[in-house]
């Protein structure tokens, strides 16, 4: 008996600090106390879920999964979209994808803090729109990149859109659309529950959000009908050309100058 006490006492600890019923053991010992996190507090281990964080931890952490996700989806994805509808020289489809590649890691960032304190923040988040399109997105970017290679490669083999070419081009514009409104849910998601989250957005803060988006979302999307208009008169000039010579030439031939080929 004598070895048994002292095998107890060596694994539990002085007093049984360690064991069931001591701190964050969850017993009816009034001295260990029913705070998970006690343990943590006094002895300096890792608390256990987002609300014992003080509030600005949680603060710096809301801010920066939102700057992120919003980086992503307001500046980084927009921009590289741009950049393939208005640049006419070589190599700008490796810039183009490999600028929506990094966009797609910051948001990976962003995604991973918010999967973070979805499993830590004591309120089912999950029963909200910002999280759920927030995943959805998440899901759905996956496969971006992999329609944009296969639709690069049937690109230079028949020299216009196919079928991966336009699920390339409409899922990208539904994702950053998608991306854009789901910040705004997410402000506002914070604004309403500033003790879960130790963040409160200013109502100033929300509106430039929203101003800020919306101009990029505009600008965004006239480089895009820029494009439209752009592809549609290089193959006008190509089946005028036609007529004209008699010389059948598709307006993307790899053999017509760079510029007057309209890659997407």
């Amino acid at each position: 008996m004598s070895s048994l006490a002292t095998t107890v006492c060596a694994q539990y600890g002085p007093n049984g600090q360690y064991g069931p019923g001591g701190y964050g053991g969850g017993g009816d010992d009034d001295d260990g106390g029913d705070d998970g996190n006690s343990y943590a507090s006094q002895y300096g281990g890792e608390p256990e879920d987002f609300s014992s964080f003080s509030s600005t931890s949680r603060h710096e952490l809301i801010i920066a999964h939102g700057v992120l996700a919003a980086l992503a989806f307001v500046l980084l994805f927009p921009v590289g979209s741009i950049l393939i509808r208005l640049g006419s020289f070589r190599g700008v489809w490796i810039i183009h994808g490999l600028f929506q590649l990094f966009a797609y890691m910051v948001y990976i960032a962003a995604f991973g803090i918010g999967v973070w304190m979805i499993n830590n923040i004591p309120v089912d988040m999950l029963s909200n729109y910002h999280p759920i399109i927030g995943i959805t997105v998440f899901a759905l970017l996956f496969f971006q990149p992999i329609l944009g290679f296969i639709h690069h490669l049937q690109f230079k083999k028949y020299s216009r859109r196919t079928v991966w070419s336009h699920g390339h081009l409409w899922l990208g514009r539904f994702i950053i659309t998608l991306g854009m409104i789901n910040g705004g849910l997410g402000l506002l998601l914070a604004s309403g529950a500033p003790d879960s989250t130790g963040h409160a957005p200013s109502r100033d803060q929300i509106i430039a959000y929203g101003v800020i988006a919306g101009i990029m979302w505009l600008l965004w999307a006239a480089a895009a009908i820029h494009g439209e208009r752009k592809k549609v008169i290089s193959s006008r000039a190509a089946a005028n050309k036609e007529v004209e010579t008699g010389a059948p030439r598709h307006p993307n031939d790899s053999k017509a100058p760079f510029a007057r080929r309209v890659y997407i």
